[in-house]
């Protein structure tokens, strides 16, 4: 009988960078384990199974969950930002909860890949620390987070620092993508909702401005039903720029970034879609994790959620049509670097199974 693996995330509910996160995760499984059989806890099961070609139950059905835990080998929690008490206490109590039962279980369990924090409060801290202490393996894809769950006492499994899984995600340009790749030179924004938002939309498109008639302009609502609102609010200050309405599956959304020249971007899988492409990239943090991808690519950051420096981003942008040579092979050796680190997390994990 094959091993079992269950994969729990925000997976199934629109997002672009989480259901990139499990299309890579899942690629690299397939690559390594072509007989193991993967399992994916969902908002969408019947999405994510046609999409994945993978088993999906319910992610919020307890019944479905307390079952298929029954007939797990390897539980792996994340990638993404899953355990952070910034916008619900509730998520992370959640996913904690999920490890907490597997490891009663016996099961072997593994923090994968993930993102962690912010942890405000000290009872979210002890209790991340207490679940964390006895999984089996943790890798996490920056050292800002590695740094936290040491702060806050996780002890036990050693802590890996890898990478974003979306860095080894293949691209692949479609029809779909060709018929809304821009005309090059391109940029594309990626915002999200945040309190505070609409006041870098102003800035921004002074920013962008600059280069209308010069360079077609995108604005990219990665996870649609909350980012379009956002991206419809800056195009209505930039005639010019225009909005990616069209679905588009992660791979795709990698192929888009190959066809620009800059993303500037809220959104971390906007700007990691572009710098596995080793396309320039514009951090706007309104998180942490944001501000760590940027440290690691040695990338700007321009502004937060709620002030950007409009001469700081165009000048930014007027500087990469003028680049040499060795900038953009120097990204492409980081993006090679943390594909492969984005690996090792797949690698880690076979070693559990393996046991």
């Amino acid at each position: 009988m094959s091993q079992r693996v269950l994969f729990s995330g925000y997976y199934g509910l629109g997002n672009a960078g989480d259901e990139a996160v499990l299309a890579a995760s899942v690629g690299m499984f397939r690559a390594r384990r072509p007989e193991l059989s993967l399992t994916v806890l969902s908002g969408s099961p019947a999405q994510t199974r046609e999409r994945l070609n993978v088993q999906a139950i319910p992610r919020m059905q307890p019944g479905a969950v307390f079952g298929q835990l029954g007939r797990t080998d390897l539980f792996l929690s994340g990638g993404g930002s899953l355990l952070q008490d910034a916008t619900s206490l509730k998520s992370l109590l959640y996913y904690l909860l999920l490890l907490r039962m597997a490891q009663q279980r016996r099961i072997k369990t593994m923090v994968f890949a993930q993102g962690i924090g912010p942890l405000h409060r000290p009872a979210a801290q002890r209790l991340t620390a207490k679940v964390l202490s006895r999984v089996d393996a943790i890798t996490v894809r920056d050292s800002d987070s590695a740094d936290l769950l040491r702060r806050i006492g996780v002890s036990g499994p050693e802590i890996e620092v890898t990478a974003d899984p979306v860095f080894a995600l293949t691209p692949r340009v479609t029809d779909r993508v060709s018929s809304v790749a821009p005309t090059p030179p391109a940029f594309a924004v990626a915002l999200r909702p945040w309190p505070g938002v609409e006041q870098i939309l102003d800035p921004l498109a002074e920013a962008l401005g600059r280069f209308e008639g010069e360079v077609a302009l995108q604005a990219w609502p990665l996870f649609l039903e909350q980012d379009l609102p956002i991206c419809e609010q800056l195009a209505a200050r930039v005639p010019t720029m225009t909005v990616m309405r069209q679905s588009l599956d992660p791979a795709e959304w990698m192929a888009l970034a190959g066809w620009t020249d800059a993303v500037v971007a809220m959104r971390l899988h906007g700007l990691i879609f572009a710098a596995a492409r080793a396309v320039p990239i514009f951090g706007i943090s309104y998180d942490p994790k944001v501000e760590a991808l940027a440290n690691r690519l040695r990338a700007p950051v321009v502004g937060t959620a709620t002030s950007v420096d409009a001469a700081a981003l165009r000048q930014g942008l007027e500087g990469i049509r003028e680049e040499e040579d060795t900038r953009r092979r120097d990204r492409e050796a980081r993006a090679e670097h943390l594909r492969q680190a984005a690996e090792r997390n797949v690698e880690r994990a076979l070693e559990l199974l393996r046991g």
